[in-house]
This record gives structure tokens, sequence and C-alpha cells, in this order.
């Protein structure tokens, strides 16, 4: 399987600490949007605000490979406050949509 540029990442989240983890994903994202390997992310949450997923899409595979290595990145993956990590997992690209 090739890897992929996209990080997709989802935790459980209480919805009394929904909003302490947000603002801790837009701390960290206000350091990523610095790299230079950085091209997007999406902050999403469940109807029931009970999950939290992020979608994060860099140039290159290595760029999403260092991203995830960066301590602040690891540290926010791992143990988001607030939070239950429910899928870690990498996905590959099947097709992409463009206008």
């Amino acid at each position: 399987m090739q890897e992929s540029s996209v990080l997709i990442h989802v935790w459980q989240v209480d919805p009394a600490e929904e909003a302490s983890a947000v603002e801790h994903l837009e701390q960290m994202f206000g350091k990523v949007v610095k790299d230079p390997g950085f091209v997007s992310s999406r902050v999403l949450e469940s109807a029931d605000r009970t999950s939290i997923a992020v979608v994060i899409e860099m140039r290159s595979v290595e760029d999403r490979q260092r991203l995830e290595q960066l301590p602040d990145v690891r540290e926010t993956l791992d143990h988001l406050h607030g939070t239950t990590n429910i899928v870690i997992r990498l996905y590959h690209e099947l097709r992409a949509y463009h206008p």
C-alpha cells in the first residue's frame, strides 16, 4: 500500500470538554500552518458533538511523516485533553475529485 500525504485522526470527546479540545487543536494548527509542507486542514465534529476529526493535507508523504513526529503534533494526536482516540490508521488515496 502506498502511503498518503493526508493524515486523518478521530477522537471521541466528552461534550463538556469539546471547547477545550478544539482550543488545543487551534493552538497546534497555529504552528502547523507555518510548516512549508502544509497544504490544508479541517477540524470536523459529529452532529452530537461526541467526536472530533482532523484532516491534514501535506505536500508529500515525507512532509506528513515529519509532521507526525513534531513534539506538539505527536502529543496532540496521542493525548488530546478530554478525548479518547477512536481511530489511529493511515489511509491511502483511492480517488481524488476536483472541479
